[in-house]
């Protein structure tokens, strides 16, 4: 009987599906509103350019950061500038009947 060899490559295919499309490790498992509001984040992915992402995993690891805390940080600047210039941002819950 022939014993069929597995390929590597499809293997780690299968791997990195598991990791990418299976149960989600890396997202808090408590309900956000069950969290402690100090430590309330929310998942949050965004698209950059290579050039950004190179530039923030750099200045993350030279300066013993993480990742989520040099992108906070940007974006916490980045909305204080906005504010500044445009008032405070509130969250609205818009009415779809007043919207359609």
């Amino acid at each position: 009987m022939e014993t069929k060899q597995k390929n590597p490559v499809v293997d780690l295919e299968a791997e990195t599906s598991e990791l990418t499309h299976g149960k989600r490790s890396g997202v808090a498992q408590v309900p956000y509103e069950d969290c402690d509001s100090s430590y309330s984040w929310q998942h949050f992915s965004v698209i950059c350019s290579v050039e950004i992402v190179d530039k923030v995993k750099t200045i993350a690891h030279n300066e013993g950061f993480s990742i989520r805390d040099v992108v906070e940080k940007f974006l916490g600047d980045g909305i204080a500038r906005y504010e500044h210039k445009h008032g405070t941002v509130a969250h609205q819950q818009k009415d779809i009947n007043d919207i359609l």
